[in-house]
């Protein structure tokens, strides 16, 4: 009976996939015979003032929200029309007498649509601002989830990030509808060649992870031919493409406060599209389009699950913060070959940060401290009497050696930059003040038994520099490192 039941459900899985390939085909071929396929796909068809809301994330509620300032006016995140008069990440304030800091999220959204005529005023401008609605196409390639499985490296030297991850693309096809119901089930589909020969495009490839270098062994996606999926929920057809693998990102990394430094790490991912108020500029020409891809509440689960277990303090770090924000890519100076002129291009991309912060520990116990115990073997010179001069050298210049022999011992452990770091600079600091218990030694051998009252100013001296000098290289290294409060 076990055997009968374990046949019949292969069975059962068997007959259920191949009707499910049996009703692919019949979509594919539906759309293929009847779809226009030469018209390039967008989401929607707008008339309105272009001017779309910055995202955020609400953590308590686990929801989507626009982002607003400290007194709650929303951010603009991009602006298609009148670059001049409004610009990506300015504060709108009022909208046709109405104040935006009690308006909620969902009129804000309603407003975005409005055919009319908007009076708009912006934080930086207090003047009224009037847009007329006009035409345009828009995309918006939704990243539904992005799963950062580990951090496996951060090369600070090169400046790369490597990471394995998997993603998550959807593209909402509403065209498609009509030829999905009633064929169409809760499966995925293969897009069939036939429908590539028809012209089919989809938007959604266009998509980029902006990766320092592609290793196809170690990457599955596009780029494997693991072509995009249609899927059939809620009524609605989508495209769907899978990422998945190792990744690899360059990272612009500031060391100034090293070894107590926080970086923030970057995954840009873009939408893959320019978009442009010129019909003529953007592509398909003929009408003004733009194309976002913007993060699904997957994606913000995915960083957060990250921020909740991960593994980075084996790589001697720590994530304090995670975050998606918009970010418009602008390029002043294009040249379309095309048209074979110079022309503003702008490409809408969001970015995946992490904030981190590195565990200085392993500087703090092997170089910090190691470092000041030396400096106290020389400074304690400054105790040893005046005129026992072999003494004072003899400590002074060992302490000295000392700390130039221990140099080379964590040298390979600091960074090597064009700049001085915390580290450098306390660790400069730490070379002078071992060099003056050398210098004021081999000054006072001069005063040496000379007379009496001599010898007694070289001690009161040397008393006030070791008081002073102590003071003066406690409060110096408290001014390197004051940040950390």
């Amino acid at each position: 009976m076990k055997l009968l039941k374990a046949i019949l459900f292969i069975l059962l899985f068997i007959t259920n996939f191949s009707l499910a390939d049996e009703d692919g085909i019949k979509f594919n071929k539906l759309v293929a015979d009847f779809h226009d396929n030469s018209s390039y796909p967008f989401l929607e068809e707008r008339d309105d003032m272009g001017i779309f809301f910055e995202f955020a994330w609400n953590n308590e509620l686990e929801k989507i929200i626009i982002k607003r300032n400290k007194d709650n006016y929303p951010i603009v995140r991009f602006s298609l029309f009148e670059k001049n008069k409004i610009n990506n990440g300015d504060i709108v304030i009022q909208y046709n007498n109405l104040d935006l800091s009690k308006v909620k999220d969902e009129k804000i959204k309603e407003i975005e649509k409005k055919s009319q005529i908007g009076k708009i005023k912006t934080l930086k401008n207090n003047e009224l601002i009037i847009l007329n609605n006009k035409p345009y196409k828009l995309n918006n390639i939704k990243l539904a989830n992005f799963n950062l499985e580990y951090i496996n490296n951060i090369d600070t030297t090169k400046g790369i990030l490597e990471i394995s991850f998997q993603a998550d693309f959807t593209n909402k096809r509403p065209q498609l509808n009509k030829y999905a119901k009633g064929v169409l089930k809760d499966y995925q589909y293969y897009i069939e060649q036939e429908l590539y020969d028809a012209n089919f495009q989809t938007p959604i490839t266009a998509v980029t992870i902006s990766e320092y270098k592609l290793d196809v062994d170690v990457r599955n996606g596009i780029h494997n031919d693991y072509l995009p999926t249609f899927t059939y929920d809620n009524g609605e057809v989508k495209i769907v493409r899978n990422e998945w693998g190792i990744g690899q990102f360059r990272q612009q990394f500031n060391f100034e406060k090293f070894p107590f430094d926080k970086q923030t790490l970057v995954i840009n991912i873009e939408s893959g599209a320019h978009s442009d108020s010129d019909p003529y500029n953007s592509w398909p020409k003929g009408f003004a389009s733009v194309t976002f891809i913007t993060p699904d509440k997957g994606a913000f689960i995915g960083l957060n699950n990250y921020l909740k277990k991960n593994f980075l303090s084996e790589l001697g770090w720590a994530v304090t913060d995670v975050s998606i924000s918009s970010n418009t890519i602008v390029n002043e100076n294009y040249y379309d070959l095309y048209q074979d002129k110079t022309i503003p291009r702008s490409v809408n991309s969001i970015d995946l940060k992490l904030e981190i912060k590195r565990n200085s520990a392993h500087y703090l116990f092997k170089i910090i401290i190691p470092v000041f115990l030396i400096l106290c073997v020389a400074w304690s010179v400054l105790w040893i009497p005046t005129y026992k001069l072999d003494a004072r050298l003899t400590t002074s210049i060992v302490a000295l050696l000392s700390l130039i022999a221990y140099n080379f011992v964590f040298e390979g452990d600091i960074p090597k930059l064009d700049y001085l770091t915390d580290l450098d600079k306390y660790i400069l600091l730490s070379y002078i003040f071992c060099c003056i218990p050398t210098f004021i030694s081999i000054g006072f051998s001069r005063f040496i038994q000379k007379t009496a009252k001599m010898q007694r100013r070289v001690t009161k001296v040397n008393a006030h520099i070791r008081k002073w000098g102590g003071v003066i290289y406690l409060l110096s290294t408290f001014q390197i490192f004051y940040s950390l409060n």
